[in-house]
């Protein structure tokens, strides 16, 4: 089969040869034990190859689709922290505590991988999932390989940076592809230089999608922020994220590009923000391109530009007239406005139009009939025009803004949810932890202001035991019952419901989970005893340990355990788990007596039949070192 002649490392045909000719990837090279070992078979389909990346979400790797005979990149879910590999096998050991988060998770990289699976026919600029399926415990996503380089190794190859016609003329595909992934209800949130690829025909592809807490500090996942380029809401869980968070990401990449220089990280901004605008670093760079950009990484997300469609209308719409600039309108010689805000041509514009050559510096009406500027009767007429439109607009002003108060008093709960829910659908996936131990969420704080009870179901008891208390000026009541549906330690059932009204001093009765009762016995393979004890005592195991010979094991390393794992416990009967471990004796002594012993019938037969004084034993032992050499 061609496979067998594949490179792990490239998945290009190598022949007999153990160097790879294409990449130079040494054949059996040893890989980490915590990832797939080369030439493993995946759904019977996929042959993998060597990790190319890892992250808090999981792990991608180079693979051969033998179905289609094509390269493609795989990923494999599997969250640090939540989970390990089997020793020498592709299958995924999830603690049981953890269990119920890894599941969460998972179904959150599921549906973001179905979204990426519908957009496939919409656009040639995104890195869409091929394939999608279970196995090992676990779940992988099939990618498109791409043949091309990172953005980042594209600016190396051309001195740095582009020029804005450069990338005006790279970009539009990638913005509209953009707005299709946010009008699917994706975000990306690691837009970035190392995210975006070249292809071969100098196209742009938008990769790595990744889970939201993967992309978001202090959450349960190791976090993969890209700096520079990530917004500041990344930086906080309890901060609100949307389209408006890529919009920064985007912007930040079209920083670099243009200035060769990548902008500060967010979190250092907001605490001194002292960036340079693309223009004060490159003066070649338009003006409103410089101000366009700025706006989009904005450090308050309200005044950021929301969307990636209202980013491009300001980038590529005619620059804005500002103060002391003479707006210019040209007219067609059939009398049709065009290209309301662009001058004829001269050196210090750039802008060229040979059609144009009559135009007004002064008024939006332009009769093509009338020469004489200024005249008496165009004035006149303009004279009686200016004070009534003024008048009527000054009323619409006072207007507007009693609306806007009025609504603000009487409908400010209807415009939250509704910001609430345009977040929502803005977002790949809703934040399915609410941590108010951070910072209040708007709900806690309008059940507060009405003291009405909060939710506390899948709270952390320990975190948020004190805070409410202290807040609600009430009392929390808990019993600690086992419970397999939530972790040990959440919070799944309180006596008053949410929303109801609540008194200072009142007692509120609370139940949390101590766990499951019934914990399966995890698997030792390849574990030293401290290591198994550890993950024992996490899962409130009882256990009595035994040592015993066995050569086949190392010594310290579990031998077996009894009940087999895979078996349950239950922790509320007393059931322990017996742990057997390898405690070998130690063979030190037979190599190190081994040299004294053949010496010892030597003296005997050199010595001499005479009697000697006892003062001359020695002397055989001083020939040891001879014998020995010999």
């Amino acid at each position: 089969m061609v496979e067998k002649k594949l490179c792990m490392g490239c998945m290009e045909n190598k022949g007999s040869a153990r160097v790879c000719p294409n990449c130079g990837y040494v054949e059996n090279t040893p890989s980490l034990p915590s990832y797939i070992i080369p030439g493993t078979v995946i759904h019977e389909r996929y042959l993998v190859g060597k990790l190319l990346n890892a992250n808090g979400q999981g792990a991608t790797y180079i693979a051969y689709d033998t179905a289609v005979s094509c390269k493609v990149l795989l990923n494999e879910y599997m969250p640090e922290g939540l989970c390990v590999r089997v020793k020498g096998k592709p299958t995924i050991s999830v603690n049981y505590n953890n269990l119920a988060q890894y599941k969460a998770l998972m179904a959150e990289y599921t549906e973001l991988n179905k979204s990426l699976a519908k957009m496939r026919s919409l656009s040639s600029h995104l890195s869409p999932t091929l394939d999608l399926f279970s196995e090992n415990n676990t779940t992988y996503a099939v990618y498109e390989y791409i043949d091309g380089v990172r953005l980042v190794d594209y600016l190396k190859e051309n001195a740095g940076e582009l020029s804005w016609s450069e990338v005006s003329a790279m970009f539009p595909p990638l913005f509209t592809t953009l707005s299709l992934v946010h009008n699917a209800g994706v975000i990306h949130r690691g837009i970035s230089p190392d995210t975006i690829y070249v292809t071969d025909k100098g196209e742009l592809k938008l990769t790595d999608f990744c889970i939201s807490a993967v992309r978001t500090a202090n959450t349960e996942l190791k976090n993969e922020i890209f700096s520079g380029y990530a917004a500041p809401e990344q930086y906080s869980a309890a901060s609100r994220q949307g389209t408006w968070t890529d919009v920064y990401g985007i912007c930040a990449v079209l920083y670099r590009i243009l200035t060769g220089s990548k902008p500060d990280a967010a979190n250092i901004r907001m605490e001194r923000d002292n960036l340079y605008t693309p223009q004060e670093l490159n003066p070649n760079i338009p003006k409103h391109v410089s101000d366009v950009i700025m706006r989009g990484m904005h450090i308050v997300g309200d005044e950021r530009i929301q969307t990636i469609t209202e980013l491009v209308t300001a980038l590529f719409d005619q620059p804005a007239v500002g103060i002391g600039q003479t707006q210019t309108i040209t007219i067609s010689r059939n009398g049709i406005y065009e290209n309301q805000g662009y001058q004829p041509y001269d050196e210090s514009n750039g802008y060229y139009d040979d059609e144009y050559d009559d135009y007004d510096d002064e008024y939006d009406d332009y009769d093509d009939e009338t020469e004489v500027e200024g005249s008496d009767e165009e004035n006149s007429t303009l004279d009686k025009i200016k004070i009534p439109v003024i008048i009527g607009v000054l009323l619409v002003a006072i207007i507007l803004v009693i609306i806007v108060i009025l609504m603000k008093l009487f409908t400010a709960d209807d415009t939250n949810r509704l910001r609430e829910t345009y977040s929502s659908n803005e977002s790949s996936v809703s934040d399915n932890i609410v941590d108010i131990t951070e910072e209040e969420t708007e709900e806690t704080e309008k059940a507060k202001a009405e003291n009405k009870m909060p939710d506390l179901i899948g709270q952390k008891y320990e975190d948020i035991k004190s805070k409410i208390e202290e807040k609600y000026k009430i009392k929390i009541s808990a019993d600690f019952e086992y419970n397999a549906d939530y972790q040990d330690g959440l919070i799944f059932w309180q006596e008053t419901e949410k929303g109801k009204k609540i008194k200072e001093g009142q007692t509120i009765k609370i139940k949390v989970s101590k766990g499951a009762e019934k914990v399966e016995v995890p698997d030792f393979d390849g574990m030293k005893f401290d290591e198994y004890v550890e993950l024992l005592d996490e899962l409130k195991i009882e256990y009595t340990e035994v040592s015993e010979i066995n050569e086949d094991f190392e010594n310290d390393y579990v031998t077996k355990v009894s009940p087999k794992p895979g078996k349950e416990i239950n922790l509320t009967e007393g059931e322990t788990l017996t742990v057997y471990y390898a405690k070998n004796p130690e063979k030190t002594e037979a190599p190190t007596d081994a040299p004294t012993e053949p010496p010892a019938p030597e003296p005997e037969t050199e010595a001499p039949t005479e009697p000697e004084p006892e003062t001359q034993a020695p002397e055989p032992e001083e020939s040891k070192p001879e014998i020995i050499m010999e």
